[in-house]
Order: C-alpha cells, then structure tokens, then sequence
C-alpha cells in the first residue's frame, strides 16, 4: 500500500463578508499530492482559495488512488452544494473557484468515509433535503 495523496477540508478566514457570514457552512474540499501545510500557505494570494487565508478542518489519507479522480468525484459528488461566486485575482481577472462547498463537515466526512470504502457509487447528494442518500 501506498499513500498517493491528502484530502483536505478548509474553512475560509477571508474577512470578506459574503463569506464571513457563511463561516461553519463553508468548506473547500480539495487533494494534493505534497503537504497540505504547503498546499494552503499561500492561500491568501491565490483565488482558488479566495484570496484568503484558511484553516484546515480534516485532513484524509489518500492509499493506492488516483489523486486526480478522487478530487474530481467528490466534487461532482456535491455539485449541486457548490458555492457559486466569482473571486479577483491580484490583476483583476475574474476567477470562479469550483472547490468550495456549502455543505455541512459531518456530510463531507460521512462522504469521504463512503469514497474510502468504495460504496460511494451506491450513495449521492440530495441538496434539496440536505442529505446523503442511498440511491
């Protein structure tokens, strides 16, 4: 066995207000092959994390799983909780981030759990109910 990768979960700590309000709902889900500590050090420069700095919540070891895949699962996974707003990068150019969610940590936990354990197939995101459910 062999470990390919992190999940992580952050919250933002941007003092933008839109997204203040919204801390505790809040979270980017994302994968990375390095250290999640090197991932996020520049998050305050760098729109995919909304120019802000942020706070890791969870991290999950990835073993013997495609890095890429995963990330792009999960996030079609809870796609239909994905935060729609669109951010400035330092020279003004507009940038979409498509890594944050509006979805509560112990959904995101419950999914990564069912992603681990490969059941992840048989389950999908009801974001009219708020909840995971067998399919």
């Amino acid at each position: 066995d062999q470990q390919t990768g992190t999940i992580y979960v952050v919250r933002s700590l941007s003092p933008e207000p839109d997204i203040s309000q919204l801390d505790g709902q809040l979270f980017k889900i994302g994968v990375t092959t390095g250290s999640v500590k090197e991932r996020i050090s520049t998050a305050k420069d760098d729109p995919t994390f909304l120019m802000a700095s942020v706070y890791p919540v969870r991290t999950f070891t990835l073993i013997n799983a495609d890095p890429k895949k995963v990330e792009k699962l999960i996030h079609r996974f809870f796609a239909d909780g994905r935060l729609d707003i669109e951010i400035l990068d330092r020279f003004g150019k507009a940038i979409h981030p498509r890594e944050w969610f509006l979805i509560p940590l112990p959904l995101i936990e419950q999914a990564i759990k069912l992603l681990m354990d490969g059941s992840i197939v048989d389950y999908k995101y009801d974001s009219k109910i708020g909840e995971i459910v067998r399919i």
